[in-house]
């Protein structure tokens, strides 16, 4: 239980409670119907199943393309389901949900070097305080995908939802205030997560007369994915990258506990107004998504 997808998941749900793994383990296999082998000596009465055509995704990746067990994760990781788009949806929501039912507290440990974890709740608390579970917010999540590589992928987004090429990474004061006017939230904090590599965004928007004052940024020592995360998923308006994973797994997370107002897609119209051109199940949509779906 030491593969990459304990790696992410462990820091933010479903922490290491007791040395002892056992009611741990017994837990998440009956939570999200799996079976964790703690070594290769538990295979022994399983089929093995061969992936075909690993050595196409090595390609090009030097050592590390011909190590069968990174092959075998990044096939995991890219693999896009065949399953009706509604059945699919569901499926995952139901995931999602369990995940958020086991969020970490701040309590308990991690299974690969039992390092404490955090609260999800870490980055709320840091800006809001006692009125945390009850403020009214925006936040907008800032990726620049880096730089040129991210202006192509947002190229090859905007072919297959409709939304515009670069909005999303530009997060111009105009694009933000089409959204947060509407609904009445430029009266409101409007809270930035960002990976940190485009500042042009934040100078534009701390020098805009309507957004600079609600701004607010997460404080250093509270800034990490997991706080980020919650952040996000319980805005009341989410403003996020169609192309970033990160801001995929926010959309997805809200939709399955129910929450709306996330906005990922848009474009102007005839008239120039911007408008959705998709809406918030198409993070779900392979032939949008890819294998970010």
């Amino acid at each position: 239980n030491d593969s990459w997808p304990f790696r992410v998941l462990l820091p933010m749900f479903m922490a290491i409670q007791h040395e002892d793994k056992t009611e741990w383990q017994n837990k998440f296999e009956k939570e999200f119907c799996v079976k964790i082998f703690n070594n290769e000596s538990e295979l022994t009465e399983w089929d093995i199943v061969q992936w075909d055509n690993l050595a196409k995704l090595g390609e090009g990746r030097g050592l590390l393309g011909m190590n069968e067990d990174y092959l075998t994760s990044k096939k995991m990781f890219v693999y896009v389901s065949q399953a009706p788009l509604l059945e699919y949806i569901a499926h995952q929501s139901k995931i999602l949900q369990k995940l958020y039912r086991n969020y970490n507290t701040g309590t308990g440990t991690t299974s690969r070097t039992w390092e404490s974890v955090r609260n999800m709740c870490s980055g709320i608390d840091a800006i809001f305080g006692e009125d945390s579970n009850k403020v009214v917010y925006s936040v907008l999540h800032s990726r620049s995908l880096e730089g040129q590589s991210g202006v192509k992928l947002m190229q090859r987004m905007s072919q297959s939802s409709g939304c515009h090429p670069t909005a999303a990474l530009d997060m111009e004061p105009e694009y933000i205030k089409a959204i947060l006017r509407p609904l009445g939230m430029l009266k409101f904090p409007i809270v930035v997560i960002t990976d940190g590599q485009n500042f042009d965004v934040i100078r534009r928007l701390v020098n805009d007369e309507e957004i600079g004052p609600q701004l607010r940024l997460v404080p250093g020592n509270a800034t990490w994915l997991g706080g980020d995360v919650t952040l996000a998923v319980m805005s009341n308006v989410f403003i996020g990258n169609p192309a970033s994973s990160f801001s995929g797994f926010i959309t997805k997370s809200r939709l399955a506990l129910g929450f709306g107002h996330s906005y990922n897609f848009r474009a102007k119209n005839e008239e120039g107004e911007w408008v959705n051109t998709c809406g918030d199940t198409c993070v779900f949509d392979r032939k949008i998504m890819g294998s970010m779906s």
